[in-house]
């Protein structure tokens, strides 16, 4: 699902409270060429520093399985949460994460439904990218400022290991209303709670920079510091707004701070200059292979095995086809092709515990593989240059007579 999938089903404190007045400024064997070509189809599960996400939307990308501890509510709070129905509150508690840099909360966000990256304020992150973020089961991410925007105070944050599942979607309700009931979330006692919050309007204010922001959400209610980047949500738990900082101008005096809503307008542009970078790596298994149809066993023969790869790790063998592995299902999903096993790969997200059904020899087991980034892949380095082109060291420069002087032209005769 596309990120812009939040805002295209529709994302100003009280000017003079106290608490808002506090906030900051701030090597496999040769094959056949079909062979060959399966192997480049899923060059980015196969190889080092290929396993990149698709950048042609540079805010899309595939679903994947959240992390065992990143992913899904704990098996007991699973189950107790199958024998009710969640309110819009309950369900969108579980898209609210905490911003923190060593263990010390700065701010909230929001997860993206249907992506897994977070969606924060800026000002609240400070200076250097040791960030984490703690999801609703407890369990932390480290992340990336993957974008941003000084002006909108907005921050979009890449996960680097797992990917969380439960996101929030946009509302397409105006929230500035009055028989509306938006909420809003706050950090009391290290938990994340819903209060209400007053919208007041639509108003000009000054973001980053000092640079004009028009349409902002004007906020009536108190606000903490710790509460920027919070979701504000209508009455069926969908984003209206992403709770920012930015200053009240006034007439011949300095503007006021104020926190405000940047409303799903501006989050729609703000969505649409992601950069393509800016996804999270992309999970490697570090094998190659082809398709096997031949066998009893329909899937993909393993040809070789990355060195220090998570197939290494699991003991996955390439090579001779009378004894190398056939991949045959991914987390009990079948694969065939290349390609699928690509597809079932990306799916899931680094530090992932992944089991993989194989068979080789007459026989099927079953492993388990952590999966992880690609190592980089470094750079050659330059050749040194060729000791015959270069002059000899401390071989001073010859000396050449100095040109003579050029005489001045004779005088012109007038005719």
């Amino acid at each position: 699902m596309d990120v812009l999938d939040l805002v295209h089903t529709p994302l100003g404190t009280s000017l003079d409270t106290p608490t808002v007045k506090s906030l900051p400024r701030s090597a496999a064997p040769r094959v056949s060429s079909r062979v060959a070509a399966a192997l480049l189809v899923c060059a980015g599960l196969l190889v080092p520093g290929a396993a990149a996400a698709d950048p042609g939307n540079p805010a899309a990308l595939p679903p994947r399985r959240g992390a065992p501890t990143l992913a899904a509510p704990k098996a007991d709070a699973a189950a107790k949460d199958a024998k009710r129905d969640l309110t819009p509150e309950e369900r969108a508690l579980r898209g609210v994460v905490v911003v923190e840099r060593a263990g010390q909360p700065l701010g909230l966000g929001v997860a993206l439904m249907g992506d897994g990256r977070i969606l924060s304020a800026l000002s609240p992150l400070g200076p250097g990218n040791d960030l984490d973020v703690r999801f609703a089961d407890g369990s932390v991410a480290r992340v990336k400022v993957g974008h941003h925007d000084r002006a909108w105070d907005l921050a979009l944050l890449v996960p680097q290991t797992g990917r969380w599942q439960e996101g929030l979607a946009a509302s397409s309700r105006e929230p500035v209303r009055q028989d509306a009931k938006i909420l809003s979330f706050t950090l009391t006692k290290a938990k994340v709670a819903a209060v209400p919050i007053t919208l007041r309007s639509h108003r000009a204010l000054l973001g980053g920079d000092d640079r004009p922001i028009d349409n902002a959400i004007e906020i009536g209610s108190r606000i903490s510091p710790l509460d920027l980047g919070t979701p504000l949500i209508d009455e069926e738990g969908r984003v209206v707004a992403i709770l920012g900082r930015g200053c009240a101008p006034n007439e011949n005096r300095p503007c006021t701070p104020v926190a405000f809503g940047a409303p799903i307008a501006a989050i729609k542009g703000f969505l649409r200059t992601v950069p393509p970078t800016a996804v999270p790596p992309a999970a490697w298994l570090g094998i190659q292979g082809v398709a096997e149809n031949s066998g009893p066993a329909k899937g993909v023969r393993v040809l070789g095995v990355h060195p220090q790869s998570p197939a290494e790790d699991a003991k996955i063998r390439g090579g001779d086809p009378s004894e190398s592995d056939v991949i045959l299902a991914v987390d009990g999903n079948p694969v065939t092709t290349p390609e699928a096993l690509a597809d079932a790969i990306r799916a899931h997200g680094v530090g992932e515990k992944v089991p993989l059904t194989l068979f080789s020899q007459g026989k099927y087991r079953d492993v388990v593989v952590v999966l992880r980034a690609a190592p980089e892949v470094k750079a050659a380095p330059a050749p040194p240059a060729n000791p015959a082109e270069l002059p000899p060291p401390y071989d001073p420069a010859p000396a050449y007579p100095a040109p003579p002087a050029r005489r001045p032209p004779p005088p012109q005769t007038l005719h």
